[in-house]
C-alpha cells in the first residue's frame, strides 16, 4: 500500500526479460525524478531481480448485477513466471497505488513453481477504472476470479500484500473451493487491531491534503520519503530498480487517478473505511490454511495489536520479521519459504 499522488490493445503480447544485473541508469535531474515510463521501469526492475516473465494481456467481464464500472471491459496486464504447467499455481495480488511488479523480488525467489501477477484494474499496464466505498470488494473478488477464469485455473494459492491481502483473505471467503493456501505480507488494511498513520488519514482532509501535496517531493526522491512512512526506506533502497519503477509509476496519471480513488475508498479521517474493514466473523471462517506474514516495525501496527485477531483464523500460522509494512524487502528468501509452505 502506497500513497497515490493525487495532484496528478486486446490480445496477447509477450515480453521476455532475462537477468543482466541492473540495467543501464536513466538520465536523472536535480530533483532525483526520472524520465522512463512505467513500462521500461518494470522491464529494468525484472532484469535487476534476475526474473523471466511471459506477459500478456486479458479482458475481464464484470458482473453488473453486482458492480457498475464505468468501463464494462477492462484490460488487464498479467504476467507469468517458473513453469508453464504448476499445479496449483501461486497467484499474487497486489496492494493499493501498486501494481504486479511489486512482487518481482519475492517472484524471483520461488522461480521454481508457476507464479502470477497482474496489475488489479486502474494499476500498471491495465485499464482506467475509478474506485469507491460501493464498488471496491465486489472489484477486488471480481478481478481475481476473472484472472482465474481466464487462464483456466480452478485452484491457486493466493499470496496478497497489503490491500492485496485483503483482497485474497474476501476471495477465499467468497469462493473457498478456489483456494489451495493463503498467504498475506504486510499489515493489511481493515484488520482489526490496525489504523492507518496518521500522514494518510491527514491526506483524507482537503485542506491538510493540499498542504502535503506542495510539500511532498516528485520522483525518485518522492518514493524514498514515502517508503520512509511504511518503514521500508533502507531496504528499498538495495533495489534502485524497483524505485525508478514505482516513479515512474506514480507519475502515470491514469495509475494515479486508480490510486487516488482507492485511497478515498479506503480510509477517512478517523480510520478505515467499512468498505476495507474485515470483521472477526469473518477471520472465522476462513477455512484455508493461512500464514500471515507480518512485519514487526509495520506503521499500521505491530504484531501486539493483530495477534488475538490473527488467531481467530481457524487455521494459520503466525510469522513476524523484522521489518515495516513490505517484509519481502529484507527477507525474501524467508517469505519464499513461508510461501512454500
Amino acid at each position: 500500500m502506497l500513497v497515490p499522488d493525487v495532484s496528478a490493445s486486446t490480445g496477447f503480447m509477450t515480453q521476455r526479460t532475462t537477468s543482466s544485473g541492473d540495467g543501464p541508469s536513466p538520465t536523472q535531474g536535480e530533483t532525483g525524478s526520472t524520465s522512463i515510463d512505467f513500462e521500461t521501469g518494470q522491464r529494468e526492475f525484472f532484469e535487476a531481480v534476475g526474473l523471466e516473465t511471459r506477459s500478456r494481456f486479458i479482458t475481464l467481464e464484470t458482473r453488473s448485477r453486482f458492480i457498475t464500472l464505468e468501463t464494462p471491459r477492462v484490460r488487464t496486464h498479467v504476467f507469468e513466471a517458473g513453469p508453464l504447467d504448476g499445479d496449483p499455481p501461486v497467484v499474487f495480488v497486489h496492494g493499493s497505488a501498486e501494481f504486479g511488479a511489486f512482487f518481482a523480488p519475492l517472484v524471483a525467489q520461488v522461480d521454481d513453481v508457476r507464479t502470477i501477477a497482474f496489475d488489479r484494474p486502474g494499476y500498471g499496464l491495465s485499464d482506467p477504472f475509478v474506485y469507491t466505498e460501493t464498488n471496491l470488494r465486489r472489484t477486488l473478488i471480481d478481478s481475481i476470479e476473472g484472472v482465474l477464469d481466464e487462464l483456466g485455473i480452478d485452484e491457486a494459492v493466493l499470496v496478497g500484500h497489503s490491500m492485496g491481502g485483503n483482497a485474497c483473505m474476501r476471495f477465499a471467503l467468497a469462493h473457498p473451493d478456489r483456494v489451495r493456501r493463503l498467504v498475506t505480507v504486510g499489515a493489511i488494511p481493515g484488520f482489526p487491531g490496525t489504523r492507518p498513520p496518521l500522514p494518510l488519514r491527514a491526506l483524507t482532509v482537503p485542506v491538510l491534503d493540499r498542504v502535503l501535496r506542495r510539500m511532498q517531493k516528485s520522483g525518485e526522491a518522492g518514493v524514498l520519503d514515502l517508503a520512509a512512512v511504511f518503514g521500508e526506506r533502507d531496504a528499498i533502497q538495495a533495489y534502485p530498480a524497483f524505485i525508478r519503477a514505482i516513479a515512474a509509476h506514480e507519475g502515470d496519471s491514469k495509475s494515479a487517478a486508480a490510486g487516488r480513488s482507492e485511497f478515498g475508498a479506503l480510509i477517512s479521517p478517523w480510520g478505515w473505511r467499512s468498505s476495507a474493514r474485515l470483521g472477526e466473523a469473518e477471520l472465522r471462517e476462513l477455512r484455508q490454511p493461512t500464514t500471515v506474514i507480518w512485519g514487526a516495525n509495520d506503521p499500521l501496527g505491530g504484531p501486539a495489536d493483530v495477534r488475538d485477531s490473527v488467531e481467530l483464523i481457524p487455521d494459520v500460522r503466525f510469522e513476524t520479521v523484522d521489518a515495516g509494512h513490505i517484509p519481502y524487502l529484507s527477507y525474501p528468501e524467508r517469505c519464499a519459504q513461508l510461501i512454500r509452505g
